[in-house]
């Protein structure tokens, strides 16, 4: 986004804000939005590619993998 698009939005958003609250409604919002989005791009940087994307590694983003139970050989009680 460029700074007038940013603009634009910025004042499409500020029509509807009528009380302090709602401000700080909004400023929530914000923030979550942005941190959300820093960390989204701050994992693909690490893995090496975006959501969504084939990886080549067997366990991605999801975490899973094969997994073996083997079962206890001492008494419960």
């Amino acid at each position: 986004m460029n700074q007038n698009e940013l603009e634009a939005f910025a004042k499409e958003a500020a029509k509807n804000i009528k009380t302090g609250a709602d401000l700080d409604k909004f400023r929530a919002i914000l923030t979550k939005v942005t941190v959300e989005a820093a960390l989204n791009t701050e994992l693909d940087e690490h893995l090496g590619y975006a959501k969504h994307e084939k990886s080549v590694a067997p366990n991605n983003r999801n975490g899973s993998s094969s997994k073996k139970v083997r079962p206890r050989t001492e008494s419960l009680n």
